[in-house]
């Protein structure tokens, strides 16, 4: 090529501005769908009870909690597009690089608490409808996520000193290397989904013991099983850690994983009960619902009969359904 020829391609090139990559939108139509999908779901469990004069109990706080720090994570990265989230690091402007930084870490911190209260409050639903050793193993569920998200959400404001370098790089002070982060992170997100599929295999235990029919069983063992999608979301979460260390990435996958984990969680709780509710709503007057232990159904005894399947899918519907009024009560519904 001439060098007549080699002048005007670098004059076009400097004439056209470069095309600046954008994935704002992206973010922007992924994290809004999934907050306000959970939102609906949450809307509807709450609904369903308050129309029916049940009292919101633990489980039901945490999942509104829960749903609060989606919202407010939902909220403030779509205040940081107006920065440059959605942007390449070195596509963004130097000034509003802080501000970025400062939402992105309090996105994050916001999407850890809702991950860990959506997996408590589903935790609580399941301890009011197991015993045994079961117990013993939620508990130590519902108590090592807190425990491993707590960490990991103080890591996040603590691997540097002062704090106010995570934003401001530029001041004096000492970091932990991002590889460190991004390691913790990976195994929270590992440990988190785990317990994601846990949580969601555990009533296969309770509700298989069950004398109802297999269509009714298939049905209850798939509405309290979809906390396993929260759990592959979790997983797929890890492939877009890298980005944490990667000063080119946009981090735009990793902070719509973030967002859409415990909000998948939100609705993953929010089913079994909108199911009990429609599923006694279409056999039985709600007002005649009535407060009955789920337990195995008992063997005939004293030449009585044992109870039938119609009484097994009353027995299972009203404990997902009813709530008691006195907490101490041990025998309580969902």
């Amino acid at each position: 090529m001439a060098l007549s020829d080699l002048a005007r391609r670098d004059t076009a090139e400097a004439a056209t501005p470069r095309v600046v990559p954008n994935y704002a939108p992206m973010l922007l139509g992924s994290i809004w769908a999934v907050t306000i999908v959970s939102a609906l779901f949450l809307s509807l469990r709450i609904y369903c009870k308050v129309t029916r004069h049940r009292l919101l109990w633990w489980d039901d706080h945490f999942l509104i909690l829960s749903w609060i720090c989606v919202l407010v994570s939902t909220a403030m990265l779509t205040e940081g597009t107006k920065y440059g989230i959605g942007m390449h690091y070195e596509d963004m402007e130097y000034t509003k690089m802080p501000m970025v930084a400062l939402i992105s870490y309090s996105a994050g911190f916001a999407n850890i608490l809702a991950a860990a209260w959506s997996k408590t409050s589903f935790g609580i639903t399941l301890l009011r409808i197991s015993s045994g050793w079961d117990k013993w193993l939620i508990w130590f569920i519902i108590l090592s996520v807190n425990i491993v998200l707590g960490v990991s959400a103080a890591i996040m404001w603590t691997r540097c000193w002062p704090v106010a370098k995570l934003w401001h790089p530029e001041i004096e002070g000492t970091c932990w290397t991002t590889v460190t982060l991004e390691r913790y992170q990976t195994f929270t997100s590992v440990y988190s989904g785990i317990m994601d599929i846990v949580l969601a295999i555990l009533p296969w235990k309770i509700i298989w013991n069950l004398t109802i029919n297999k269509q009714e069983k298939v049905g209850a063992l798939a509405a309290m099983s979809m906390g396993v999608f929260s759990g592959i979301v979790a997983f797929m979460k890890i492939i877009s850690l890298s980005d944490i260390t990667d000063s080119s990435s946009t981090t735009v996958d990793l902070k719509i994983f973030g967002t859409a984990e415990p909000a998948m969680s939100v609705v993953a709780a929010s089913i079994p009960i909108l199911r009990a509710f429609i599923r006694r709503g279409s056999v039985t007057k709600p007002q005649s619902i009535e407060f009955v232990q789920l337990s195995p159904i008992p063997e005939p005894s004293n030449g009585r009969s044992a109870p039938s399947v119609s009484d097994s899918k009353r027995h299972f519907d009203n404990k997902l359904v009813k709530h008691t009024s006195r907490p101490s009560q041990t025998s309580v519904s969902l």
